[in-house]
């Protein structure tokens, strides 16, 4: 699950990975390589932030991959983000050395975060996102893992979730739909769809009375 080499008609916006020395497990330790305590940046993750909703209101292209090196991995050019969805490979591995300590678990957490438990919309979004051979319904049932909601609790993937993060909380809406769903700010989200109900209602009251004086001026010249 981690491609190796360099590999044709692939694009994830990372360097290949190349593997010249030392064991497989050597590899990977160096790969998934985790932070130090003291470089983490602080931060709680909204109940917003879900893959359905990284399209839904940031407008962000999800990607699901079967490369475990392109998790989470945001390409800035087309505002694309790699999630690595197989929940039921990762859960196989966990307490296999090949990987770091906790990496498994962590990575499990992530798809917690992004998949939450029991949320329909989040499930019936995922199941548009490809034939049911190519999803792995596993990862709806990550939700039911004690979640880690901070990014500092996160050491392996810590800096791509902020960058998702960043971008996620820096996105503006730019269609209807995204203004209908981007409830982050709520107060801003109702002062905006009261604002704009009111125009409209003003609006219809102004187009039925011009129609009734049209009406009027019509029956009086009729007379």
């Amino acid at each position: 699950m981690i491609e190796v080499g360099e590999l044709k008609n692939t694009f994830s916006g990372r360097q290949p990975l190349v593997w010249t020395k030392g064991t497989v497990d050597d590899f990977v330790h160096e790969l998934f390589e985790p932070q130090t305590s003291q470089n983490l940046e602080r931060g709680k993750f909204g109940r917003l932030f879900t893959a359905q909703n990284l399209a839904l209101i940031a407008g962000f292209r999800v990607e699901l991959t079967t490369n475990l090196a392109d998790h989470l991995l945001f390409r800035d050019s087309d505002k694309t983000v790699m999630i690595f969805h197989h929940a039921t490979f990762l859960s196989h591995q966990l307490g296999n050395t090949i990987f770091p300590p906790d990496f498994v678990s962590e990575t499990l957490d992530t798809l917690a975060l992004l998949f939450p438990q029991n949320d329909a919309a989040s499930r019936k979004w995922y199941r548009k996102q490809g034939e049911r051979s190519e999803l792995d319904m596993a990862v709806l049932n990550c939700g039911s893992r004690h979640r880690r909601t901070r990014l500092e609790e996160y050491h392996y993937w810590h800096d791509r979730l902020l960058i998702l993060k960043e971008e996620f909380d820096e996105a503006r809406p730019t269609t209807i739909a995204q203004w209908w769903n981007d409830r982050r700010d709520g107060i801003q989200w109702y002062s905006l769809w009261i604002v704009m109900g009111l125009t409209l209602f003003f609006g219809l009251v102004q187009s039925i009375e011009g129609a009734v004086q049209v009406y009027q001026g019509m029956k009086s010249s009729g007379g």
